[in-house]
């Protein structure tokens, strides 16, 4: 099997496209997994991730690119406590759920939880966070993070 098909059966198994990735990079990571787990093809290691649910989940948490942070971007964080949230609970009153998907480590949603829990409190907000690599998902049901994790929250929110 080449690479392409390689592609194919990864959509098919997971869902993931790796057509969204830079192939070059992918096929290294790829390769780099592959020869970890004592493979010779892609065929072979398409065979393993089909009948092994533990190298199916490493290669989903190797393939993810875990990029999260607190406050990211702070103009768009301006922008939405300003104007879209004001504007959204108008219309929709106090009540509000919110989906972070591919959340990371938690980073975003918890930062989304503390600027809702200033503007209305958090009775009324319900926020799931979800992502499809378990290991940071697990990290971010912990809420644990060091003192760089939060360097870019702004000093109301430490």
């Amino acid at each position: 099997m080449d690479y392409e098909g390689f592609k194919k059966q990864v959509f098919t198994i997971t869902t993931i496209d790796l057509n969204a990735y830079k192939e070059r990079q992918m096929k290294r990571r790829i390769d780099a997994l592959i020869a970890k787990n004592h493979c010779q093809s892609y065929d072979e290691y398409v065979q393993l991730i089909k009948k092994d649910a533990d190298r199916l989940e490493e290669f989903v948490n190797y393939l993810t690119i875990n990029v999260s942070e607190f406050y990211r971007n702070p103009d768009q964080w301006k922008i939405l406590e300003q104007d879209i949230l004001p504007d959204l609970f108008a219309k929709a009153g106090k009540k509000l759920k919110v989906w972070s998907a591919a959340c990371s480590t938690g980073d975003e949603p918890y930062s989304l939880a503390m600027v809702l829990g200033k503007m209305v409190g958090l009775s009324n907000v319900s926020i799931i966070a979800t992502d499809i690599d378990k290991q940071v998902l697990e990290k971010a049901k912990l809420g644990l993070y060091n003192e760089k994790s939060l360097a870019g929250l702004p000093a109301e929110y430490k």
